[in-house]
């Protein structure tokens, strides 16, 4: 992904100089009159594809196997609102969700045994972008966005009801990150499509995995942090750990007019 992200930064730069010499006439810039460049007071929305979420896609569907093991994936794409507070400063909320895993359901005996284990993703992604120069015909911009949001983890192994474990982490979730995207205004429509790519550091904060335990009707309840398990009904934690990462994707974007 690192270089899927450097890649398109050379793209952007090289396109941005090559419409710099470009001796055509430039774009309108009122989306009323041309549905060229949005100004000051404009605003939009977006909806990305990312790369990371259609390489999950292939990857669990790739992995499903059996009649009884059924993969389980699903995802909105970026949604984004953009809002431009003068011609060259946007500033924008993202969101994004995801739900995976899988789920399983074997015979044992004369009773069914189910186990899960799948993740929820949810991300809000606040951020500003600078757009260059507004004569080119290809619209370059660089921008940062604080992503926030958490993740929930849920494992789940049943025998009957009176035998089953359940293990639950909660995850709040904050970082910070860098973007850089070019988009191509479509014709005389307030429509543009576009690629943005972008490398962010996120920290984790939880308060560690709860497990439950039931066996012959008899609860206990436990909780693991970094490692460690402390056992009791009334038991807490915390632990914080980080990841980087790239990503890229293709935008569509509709300016509403004014």
């Amino acid at each position: 992904m690192k270089k899927t992200f450097i890649l398109l930064a050379a793209m952007c730069v090289s396109l941005a100089t090559f419409a710099d010499l470009s001796t055509g006439e430039p774009h309108a810039n009122v989306i009323p009159r041309t549905g060229n460049r949005p100004v000051e007071g404009d605003w939009g929305m977006y909806l990305g594809a990312s790369v990371t979420q259609i390489m999950d896609m292939i990857q669990y569907n790739n992995s499903y196997n059996g009649k009884d093991k059924g993969q389980v994936y699903w995802a909105l794409p970026m949604i984004n609102l953009k809002y431009y507070f003068t011609d060259r400063v946007e500033g924008r909320m993202g969101f994004q969700f995801a739900a995976y895993g899988e789920q399983d359901k074997l015979a044992n005996g004369s009773n069914k045994v189910v186990a899960s284990d799948r993740v929820h993703y949810t991300r809000f992604l606040p951020g500003i972008a600078y757009h260059f120069s507004m004569n080119n015909p290809i619209d370059v911009y660089l921008g940062a966005q604080i992503p926030v949001g958490f993740n929930v983890n849920d494992n789940m192994q049943k025998a009957d009801k009176n035998n089953w474990t359940t293990t639950r982490n909660n995850m709040f979730v904050i970082g910070a990150g860098v973007f850089l995207g070019m988009q191509f205004f479509v014709a005389d429509l307030p429509f543009a499509i576009g690629i943005e790519g972008g490398y962010s550091g996120q920290a984790h904060f939880t308060a560690g995995g709860r497990t439950t335990t039931v066996t012959n009707g008899n609860k206990q309840t436990s909780v693991t942090v970094a490692g460690k398990t402390v056992t009791g009904t009334n038991v807490g934690g915390h632990h914080i750990d980080a990841n980087w990462g790239a990503d890229a994707g293709i935008t569509f974007t509709y300016f509403f007019r004014n």
